[in-house]
C-alpha cells in the first residue's frame, strides 16, 4: 500500500516540530480525515532558509509534511509556492489514491505559510477567519466556529473542500450549496486522483 520511501519519511520524519523562530505558519486541516497540518518557515533573502511541520494524521500526512519541508528547504518562495500535491506524491514515490488529500494539505500548507509571510502575519487569528465566513450569506457565528475548529482557516480552503466533507460538519445540503455559491468549488480540482 505505502512505498518504502513513504514509510522512511513516516518512521523518520525530517523537520518535525514547531521552529523556535519563524516568521509564518500555514494551518490547514481536512475535516473528513482529521488531518491538522502546521508547516513554519523561515525566510532569508527571498528563500526558505528553514522549514518544519507539526502534523496530526495518518502515516501519509506525516510522510507528505516531511518531504514538502525537504523539498522546500532553500528554494525561493517563488518556486516553493508551484510546488504541487503531484509532485509531493512523486517524491514519495506514490501515494494510495484514497490518501491523495494528504499531499494536497502538504502543498496548501506550505502556500499558507508563505501566503501569510508576504502579507507580514505569522498566522491567520481566528477572529479574521471568523470575520471572513460570516461575509458568506446565510453562514452563522456558530457554523463559522464549527469550520475554524475542523481546521479551515480560509474561504481558499472552503473553495477547495468536498461537500460530503461539509456534510460530516453536520452542515445541511442548502447551506453547502449556498457556500459553495458564494465562494465557488475547486474541490474536484483539487480532490482528482490523477497528477
Amino acid at each position: 500500500m505505502y512505498s518504502k520511501k513513504l514509510l522512511e519519511h513516516f518512521n523518520n520524519p525530517r523537520n518535525a516540530g514547531e521552529l523556535e523562530e519563524y516568521d509564518a505558519v500555514g494551518e490547514v486541516g481536512n475535516p473528513l480525515c482529521g488531518d491538522i497540518m502546521n508547516i513554519y518557515i523561515k525566510v532569508r533573502d527571498g528563500r526558505i532558509a528553514d522549514i518544519s511541520f507539526k502534523t496530526m494524521g495518518c502515516a501519509a500526512a506525516i510522510a507528505t509534511s516531511s518531504m514538502i519541508t525537504e523539498m522546500a528547504r532553500g528554494k525561493t518562495l517563488e518556486e516553493a509556492e508551484k510546488i504541487t500535491r503531484g509532485d509531493v506524491a512523486e517524491a514519495l514515490d506514490g501515494l494510495p489514491s484514497v490518501k491523495m488529500h494528504c499531499s494536497n494539505l502538504a502543498a496548501a500548507g506550505l502556500r499558507k505559510a508563505i501566503e501569510n509571510f508576504r502579507k507580514g502575519r505569522k498566522r491567520v487569528s481566528r477572529e479574521e477567519t471568523i470575520n471572513e465566513f460570516l461575509t458568506i450569506p446565510g453562514l452563522t457565528e456558530e457554523i463559522a466556529n464549527r469550520l475554524w475548529d475542523a481546521g479551515l482557516n480560509s474561504i481558499e480552503e472552503l473553495r477547495r473542500t468536498l461537500p460530503s466533507e461539509m456534510k460530516l460538519l453536520k452542515l445541511s445540503d442548502e447551506l453547502i450549496e449556498k457556500i459553495k455559491k458564494e465562494v465557488g468549488d475547486d474541490s474536484y480540482k483539487e480532490n482528482e486522483i490523477d497528477m
